[in-house]
């Protein structure tokens, strides 16, 4: 959409007015900043949109942060320098570049934030086989799992047990019809983390990276709550005459 203001350009005159007449230019530039600002705030919250990228010269994209409020400034995720006549593909190519680069630090960070939280003992799991479990006892707030399925490494008892059903062989076909050349485990397991996921209103992140996971065979939780094993006394009660 276009939302249009004043035309301003440049003028050579001096002295006192050649500051009344800057002063006056940046008023209109403010102006517009807070009215794109306004109808950006507007579009982010009736369209649901959750990432935004800026394009423009030094001179609006300062005065458009500023206008920003905090929700609409958490979701800008670079401004470009682009020609305001830039052609539509350039524009896309631009903002897909910038939309996979932010993709892969905020992937970095997610798996991060799942190995710490896993290696402290605290409320994550790895790995297909305890990543199933806890889906199924409703624990997952995230799943974080590897967006290829071939890169997701599990076992279908694993899923069949779960399940007590039996688990039907996958039909694979690659791009040119072909039965592509992938494990049926993995995009059994893939495929039921997922629906389980979607199941229980967990979160689903998928990892573009598949190095990020190949650790922990392509799969983790991050968990809502943690259920701790039953406690026994293993020594015996004293007895009262």
């Amino acid at each position: 959409a276009d939302l249009e203001n004043v035309k301003t350009r440049r003028s050579q005159v001096g002295g006192w007015s050649q500051m009344r007449y800057q002063r006056h230019l940046e008023n209109y530039h403010l102006q517009h900043a807070k009215e794109v600002a306004e109808a950006l705030e507007r579009t982010l919250r009736e369209d649901d949109i959750e990432h935004v990228i800026l394009a423009g010269d030094e001179v609006i994209i300062p005065l458009l942060r500023e206008q920003f409020p905090k929700a609409v400034a958490e979701k800008v995720v670079d401004a470009l320098s682009l020609a305001i006549d830039a052609p539509e593909h350039e524009i896309l190519e631009a903002s897909a570049e910038a939309m996979r680069e932010h993709d892969a630090e905020t992937d970095a960070e997610k798996v991060e934030q799942l190995l710490d939280a896993y290696r402290a003992g605290g409320l994550a799991v790895v790995g297909s086989q305890d990543t199933l479990e806890a889906l199924s006892m409703g624990q997952v707030e995230e799943l974080i799992i590897t967006a290829r399925q071939q890169h997701v490494e599990g076992d279908r008892e694993d899923v069949a047990i779960l399940s007590d059903n039996e688990v039907v062989e996958p039909v694979v076909a690659g791009a040119d019809g072909a039965v592509a050349n992938i494990d049926a485990d993995s995009l059994i397991v893939a495929d039921d983390l997922v629906t389980r996921a979607q199941q229980t209103s967990a979160r689903i992140t998928f990892v573009e990276d598949p190095a990020l996971l190949s650790e922990v065979g392509g799969v983790g939780a991050i968990l809502r709550y943690r259920i701790e094993p039953p406690t026994t006394d293993s020594a015996p009660q004293p007895q009262h005459a």
